[in-house]
């Protein structure tokens, strides 16, 4: 798909020089504009034999064509290091060089004094043309070993906890991603964002393995970004962030636009939670660099307001409106006749029922997983979600099951509700598809876009059984979602542990900045919230069975939850209407419950008011006791 706004105008900047003579190998260089060829006349590629096979995406195939097509500059010396200016209309001029990078480094603070306006960046330039250094940069993510650049996914990008590259908390492929902010540079390794996650990356070009080469960022022409149209919000991905093309890359739907966001401007994120645009491209980043430098969301057009993207965020433990026969019917108009996703309905709801998964989330994750049911691993081995299909090697390693469906309950089951959904399992970094820094997605795959991707499919899901009523949506905002901000604790109705959340990341339990549904929208008697706990155990029994109790809910302390989207009505999916106090079954105690709240002045209860009329009355009771 296109980008949908693809203009920008850059100011040419006159270059009024700086009395340098440099000295190479000593003999005397002018100043000189650097020419750019093909990454491979300079660094043979190793992997020369890589073949566009139907095992990748059209995606991933026009990500390794981009690698194909990367250019670097054609050096001036034979020096291990040149410096050189940038300039914003894509040219690079030769300033100096040295053997020494300490030298170098010197060389650029000083010309950062006289050029600090981003039209005009001091850089760094290694023997292999490659810019390894700029005073104001985005970064690339491109695989090297032994010296040779890769082009395809045979090695993962680890991204570590710290700057010495010891502790890594995630890992990425290069074929989901090219462009990424960079935040801080250590030489060695430089701290960037990816998708969500602030984390190191390995930048050593002088040891021949890294991932990770660098873009000035007023070189940047076609960057990533967000951008709305008829009310959705889509995010462009690039394969090519310095490409002329802007249309180079692609887009998903990922669902419906926040209010804040408007047509015709291209919103820049690298987390998919705050955005920023500018007059130019180079104004936008630089915002979003800037801030990400400072710690702060001050320059994002939502500073105040962070958006949870729905499906993206929207925990495992929430159930659907939609019926088995639902699910069939969009995945019958969606799909060939020999989809494996086909007939899977029941399957998805027993999921539900018994293991606690939403199903549009699992079926979400089906296709992104198995390309509609398409993907050789599902058609051979009816893996659906390419279970133990490892990156390296994933049409042998993956399982095979007797059905399609036998594979949406050992997802459910044994890799969600005990796994990346369970506070006692080591993939646990929150109950929710989420992104690179908390949830499935910093564990489940390489892709850092992978929630979306999955999150995508939930609410096309979504939008088309609702009748493409953008406004109407059936599932979409059913549930409060509530975000923990700082340690709390999840009781049991019992006031009993079932599991801490923790400040921050710590291998066990839950944590602060992870999200939670909540089962009513508003605090009981001691100031807690009722939610969906992502187990309904003791942590401290080990690893959680993987049956799931609807009714064995978790109490949280609302002191440190903040809401983060406001459901559409008091009504929440999966269970009917009449069932107001969520427990399965429609009886005497709903009626009850209605009757303790009849017509009162406070505290009113929109899940008692059936009929939607605003008051709680005999009409909402005879509702009740006809469908007993």
């Amino acid at each position: 798909m296109k980008r949908f706004l693809v203009c920008l105008t850059i100011g040419l900047f006159i270059f009024t020089g700086i009395p340098v003579q440099a000295e190479t190998k000593g003999k005397p260089v002018e100043e000189e504009i650097y020419d750019k060829v093909s990454a491979q006349e300079v660094m043979p590629y190793s992997n020369k034999e890589y073949k566009y096979n139907n095992e990748y995406s059209e995606e991933e195939i026009q990500r390794i064509k981009a690698i194909d097509n990367y250019k670097v500059l054609k050096t001036k010396t034979e020096s291990n290091y040149e410096i050189a200016l940038a300039y914003s209309y894509g040219s690079y001029k030769y300033i100096d060089d040295t053997d020494n990078y300490d030298d170098a480094i010197s060389v650029v603070k000083d010309l950062e004094k006289t050029y600090n306006d981003n039209t005009v960046i001091p850089s760094i330039v290694n023997s292999n043309g490659q810019v390894i250094y700029s005073t104001n940069s985005m970064g690339r993510i491109w695989n090297h070993r032994n010296g040779e650049p890769l082009q395809g996914d045979s090695v993962v990008t680890n991204i570590f906890l710290d700057s010495a590259l010891k502790n890594p908390y995630t890992y990425i492929n290069q074929l989901s991603i090219d462009d990424v902010p960079i935040i801080e540079d250590a030489g060695k390794s430089a701290k960037i964002q990816v998708s969500g996650y602030k984390g190191w990356i390995n930048k050593d070009s002088a040891s021949g393995n890294y991932d990770l080469v660098v873009v000035p960022i007023n070189q940047v022409t076609n960057p990533s970004c967000y951008l709305v149209k008829n009310g959705f919000l889509y995010h462009y991905i690039s394969y090519n962030m310095t490409d002329l093309n802007d249309n180079n890359g692609y887009s998903i739907r990922i669902g419906k636009a926040p209010d804040f966001l408007v047509p015709g401007i291209e919103y820049y994120s690298y987390d998919g939670i705050y955005f920023y645009s500018g007059t130019t491209r180079l104004d936008g980043l630089n915002k979003l660099a800037t801030d990400l430098k400072n710690s702060t969301n001050s320059n994002a057009v939502n500073y105040d307001k962070p958006h949870y993207n729905y499906y993206g965020y929207l925990p495992f433990r929430t159930k659907s409106n939609y019926t088995a026969e639902d699910f069939n019917y969009f995945i019958d108009n969606n799909t060939e006749n020999y989809s494996k996703l086909r007939g899977i309905g029941q399957a998805l709801i027993d999921g539900q029922e018994k293991y606690g998964v939403n199903p549009i989330l699992a079926l979400g994750v089906a296709i992104n997983e198995s390309n509609w049911g398409k993907s050789s691993i599902a058609q051979e081995k009816n893996n659906l979600f390419g279970i133990n299909a490892i990156d390296s090697n994933p049409g042998e390693s993956a399982d095979e099951f007797d059905t399609p469906g036998d594979s949406i309950i050992e997802f459910c089951k044994n890799y969600i509700s005990s796994g990346y959904a369970d506070p006692a399992d080591w993939r646990y970094y929150g109950g929710y598809l989420g992104n690179k820094a908390l949830g499935a997605n910093v564990k489940y795959a390489s892709d850092p876009y992978w929630g979306e991707k999955a999150a995508q499919h939930a609410f096309t899901l979504d939008y088309e059984l609702s009748g493409e009523n953008l406004n109407n949506l059936i599932d979409y905002d059913g549930y409060q979602i509530g975000l923990l901000t700082g340690s709390n604790d999840v009781l049991n109705s019992k006031g009993e542990l079932l599991y801490n959340i923790n400040p921050t990341v710590s291998g066990y339990g839950g944590y602060a900045g992870n999200l939670v549904a909540l089962k009513f929208n508003y605090k009981n008697d001691l100031g807690r919230y009722q939610i969906f706990a992502d187990r309904t155990t003791n942590i401290n029994e080990g690893i959680y069975s993987g049956n799931y109790d609807w009714n064995n809910n978790g109490f949280i302390n609302s002191n440190n939850v903040k809401l983060v989207n406001k459901p559409k009505n008091g009504f929440i999916p999966g269970y009917s209407k009449e069932d107001v106090n969520k427990d399965g079954k429609i009886d005497i105690e709903d009626i009850s419950l209605a009757a303790l709240n009849y017509n009162k002045d406070t505290g009113f209860y929109p899940q008692l008011d059936i009929n939607e009329d605003g008051i709680i009355d005999l009409f909402d009771f005879v509702y009740i006791s006809k469908k007993m």
